[in-house]
């Protein structure tokens, strides 16, 4: 699972790019602040997955207390955002 954080980064900051072209990041500007948040937090849960003095010193056993904090931050800043979206295009 090396680089996970980091893919899921690339491609929700490649969707924020896409959805802003096509013009939908202005029908719900604030839920793709959330949903940009969430990204920046994946990142920061693949550079802790990544960088191994980082993860020496936050890891316990086998589990990476960095990148599973702040994946779990990241997956609910996408959903709120996601679910904010959805609402504010149905609704318009």
């Amino acid at each position: 699972m090396i680089g996970t954080g980091i893919d899921v980064a690339i491609g929700l900051f490649l969707c924020l790019a896409f959805s802003h072209y096509t013009g939908l990041a202005r029908k719900a500007e604030k839920a793709f602040k959330w949903i940009s948040a969430g990204a920046v937090s994946f990142l920061l849960a693949g550079v802790f997955e990544l960088t191994p003095i980082i993860s020496g010193f936050v890891t316990a056993g086998t589990l990476n207390y960095g990148f599973a904090l702040f994946a779990v931050v990241g997956w609910i800043l996408v959903m709120i955002g996601a679910l904010w979206a959805l609402y504010q295009l149905l609704t318009e």
